[in-house]
């Protein structure tokens, strides 16, 4: 049976973009072109073969200035010589920067000094990919305004791109060949269109869902077939019969594929004769794919293929998507799949909208993976490995629900916590031990509650989500979960260690019945509704800035009152309840640490109540 999915009542916030600023920036800066004419020949015109088609080259990067440094921001970018497409074997080869998108890359980074002898501005510009299409969001983060203009030579689509892009501003650039002019002409670059996905699906649930044929038939029709860019590379749609099926009839052997015409997708299936295979050339791989269907992800020298099997569905919002599965590299295991949305429910958001999500989105996954992949503790959910190509987390299934869950830990009608006192102890002293391991790493999670820790009677409570988690030197943020922000961040914008200590002090709150689910008080229609914005509360700029900040302080003083009425109901001299009194010490210099609270709730101690 599928697991049953409510509507979201997390109001998660996410690091601001100016906080990724900070978090981000990474340079390498590689060798300079010659100045020979060969190197001019348009970037359109270079023929990409098939191998570098299947190591996943997306960028040729091509600066048009002295200054030549570009800063990829990785390590999977090489010069290649690639011959242009009418060229003849005597003529030099144009040399140009190749990018390939390997499965931990978010992001292209340029930058190009300026130098004395050039009367020209610096140029920074940030280029994101977009797991939901072929498309690049470009980033303007230099200091001045730049024009990007369409330069393919043949431009299919319409589109007569000569535009500003002022500072801050995004654009999303289709595959074909741009520049981009800061004064001069300063750098062109080529995007390629990614290698598509593969979904496998049973021929009679597709061919009895008209729905679902009709969604995958409009998804191959979006890709643009007669552009230039498969023009040069020989891209045809063919229908092809399986090898090892040549001889048959049975047209549940069929292959729908897109790419270089001697590129077989084919991978061994279970009941293959009862299976089809179809590219999916556009849209989200792993959000189209449906119970008991597999995906599989190309792959290349850099790039590890595999298949996924989605099983069960555990939960959906704006944000993201959270379902069981089968990989092919983790065998044997059933794995949870997280995979973050970069296109919200409605469909005719603004672009600059879209735009900015993709960058949060994707600088999110970084932030996560990277925080959890050294992470390795039995109450800290395993991360087995990601796919940025599809801001994709893989991790341990644990065979628990969360602590907001309905009808498991929380009760419907009253919100309260329905385990009992051996469960609360059992939580928090695992918790506990979760957050003394990554505090003793100088990290900080800042985003403890209820929903984030997963909870048997078998395993115990495993934490999850990093995806705010920071390093101790970091600036405070302004993510994380209203209820659970401590009274320090108030003005002096403090959050630390002792901070996540406070957050489980609250969650300690609901599991010992003192308090309703807290998350609950942001849901619409709630009869003592409460909700703020964090950032707003230390917000000093501007006549409604204020206004803004006021009202938030006001709300978190209102839910602070609150938590203290909640403390008064604690019994000191019951060891447990004692611990999450100090948990909740407003000072956060006198407030119990991790390592003691691990002390203290050291198998040796006494955990039972005093008769």
């Amino acid at each position: 049976m599928a697991a049953e999915v409510y509507p979201s009542e997390e109001k998660t916030e996410p690091f601001t973009p100016e906080e990724l600023q900070l978090r981000l920036g990474r340079s390498i800066e590689v060798d300079e072109l010659s100045d020979s004419p060969h190197d001019h020949v348009p970037l359109d015109q270079l023929v990409i073969d098939e191998d570098h088609h299947k190591n996943g080259l997306r960028i040729l990067v091509r600066p048009l200035t002295r200054s030549r440094s570009v800063s990829p921001g990785n390590d999977n970018c090489q010069w290649l010589a690639l011959r242009a497409e009418v060229g003849n074997p005597n003529q030099p080869k144009s040399r140009v920067l190749a990018v390939t998108q390997t499965s931990k890359d978010i992001n292209f980074s340029i930058r190009i000094p300026q130098t004395e002898n050039e009367d020209r501005p610096p140029l920074w510009c940030e280029l994101y990919y977009d797991p939901a299409s072929d498309s690049l969001i470009l980033w303007n983060k230099s200091e001045i305004p730049i024009i990007l203009a369409r330069v393919s030579s043949s431009d299919l689509t319409g589109t007569n791109y000569n535009q500003e892009i002022l500072p801050g501003a995004t654009r999303e650039v289709s595959p074909g060949t741009w520049r981009i002019s800061v004064g001069i002409p300063v750098l062109d670059f080529r995007i390629l269109e990614k290698r598509p996905a593969t979904l496998h699906v049973r021929s009679d649930s597709y061919e009895s869902s008209p729905a679902r044929s009709q969604s995958v038939q409009s998804s191959l029709g979006k890709r643009s077939f007669s552009s230039d860019e498969f023009a040069t590379e020989n891209a045809v749609i063919e229908k092809r019969i399986r090898p090892d099926d040549a001889h048959e009839t049975n047209k549940d052997g069929v292959i729908i594929f897109l790419g270089p015409k001697d590129e077989r997708l084919v991978f061994p299936l279970p009941n293959a004769a009862k299976t089809k295979e179809i590219t999916i050339p556009n849209g989200h791989a792993l959000l189209e794919v449906q119970k008991d269907e597999t995906v599989a992800i190309p792959g290349g020298c850099e790039l590890d293929g595999y298949q996924l099997t989605k099983r069960e569905e555990i939960a959906t919002t704006g944000a993201s998507t959270v379902f069981t599965a089968e990989h092919s590299d983790v065998p044997d295991r059933v794995i949870t799949v997280k995979v973050l949305k970069t296109r919200g429910p409605q469909t005719d958001s603004r672009p600059d909208i879209m735009h900015r999500n993709v960058i949060r989105q994707a600088d999110i996954w970084l932030r996560e993976y990277q925080s959890q992949e050294d992470l390795k503790h039995e109450s800290i959910v395993r991360l087995y490995g990601g796919d940025a190509r599809y801001l994709s987390l893989y991790m341990e299934h644990v065979d628990g629900k969360d602590l907001a869950a309905r009808n498991v830990w929380r009760d419907t009608a009253t919100d309260r916590f329905v385990g009992s006192r051996t469960d609360t102890v059992r939580i928090l002293k695992d918790i506990a031990g979760a957050l003394h391991y990554i505090h003793q790493k100088k990290r900080i999670h800042n985003d403890i509650k209820p929903a984030n820790i997963l909870y048997s009677r078998d395993r115990g409570a495993v934490l999850c989500d990093f995806g705010l988690s920071t390093r101790a030197t970091d600036p405070a943020t302004n993510g994380g979960t209203p209820y659970y922000v401590p009274p320090e961040f108030i003005g002096q914008k403090l959050r630390g260690a002792a901070s996540d200590v406070w957050a489980l002090g609250v969650t300690g709150l609901y599991l010992l019945r003192k308090i309703p689910f807290p998350d609950a008080r942001g849901v619409r229609g709630h009869p003592k509704q409460l909700y703020w914005m964090i950032a707003d509360l230390n917000r000093k700029h501007g006549h409604n800035s204020n206004r803004t900040s006021s009202s938030a302080v006001a709300q978190m003083q209102q839910w602070l009152s609150e938590v203290n009425e909640a403390k008064t109901q604690l019994n000191p001299r019951d060891k447990i309840e004692f611990l999450v009194l100090q948990m909740l010490t407003p000072n956060p210099n006198q407030r119990i640490t991790m390592a003691k609270v691990m002390n203290e709730l050291h198998p040796d101690k006494d955990m039972v109540p005093p008769r």
